[in-house]
């Protein structure tokens, strides 16, 4: 059977949602908060516990994300093979991350190298498509008991 062809909605819809993360990284790793938030929603929830942090909304989420402004000090954030799944005015996303920080502590800095996937659930709001729940997901390293 061959591939559906896409419509030219859905061809809009793919590079909004693939340009919304772009507008995310960019502004994770410049601290740019007027930015980051025209990716989430006020109201999203944020579930970051592969990572030792508590479900949250995102005033949460981005308050904890700006205190970490003098620690981390240099980041690069890539992502490959958006899966994208389009549903009207709601998508799924799985996104595999590779994240790698330097992380500044007590004047010493660490490179850190983490695998992980934003496995987010967005909507079309007014002002675009915006992320509404994220749960971060741990690929590696995972820890060694």
């Amino acid at each position: 059977m061959p591939d559906a062809r896409p419509t030219l909605e859905e061809i809009q819809d793919r590079f909004a949602i693939m340009d919304l993360y772009d507008r995310q990284l960019a502004a994770a790793e410049a601290f740019d908060f007027d930015a980051y938030d025209t990716t989430f929603a006020a109201d999203a929830r944020l579930d970051l516990s592969d990572f030792g942090l508590p479900a949250c909304d995102y005033a949460t989420y981005r308050a904890w994300l700006a205190g970490l402004e003098g620690t981390m000090v240099e980041a690069q954030r890539i992502t490959g093979g958006l899966r994208l799944e389009l549903t009207g005015d709601r998508a799924t996303t799985r996104v595999p991350v590779a994240c790698h920080v330097t992380l500044q502590i007590n004047g010493e800095r660490t490179l850190t190298h983490t695998g992980l996937f934003y496995n987010d659930t967005l909507e079309r709001r007014l002002e675009g498509w915006r992320i509404v729940a994220r749960v971060e997901e741990l690929a590696w390293p995972k820890p060694t008991n």
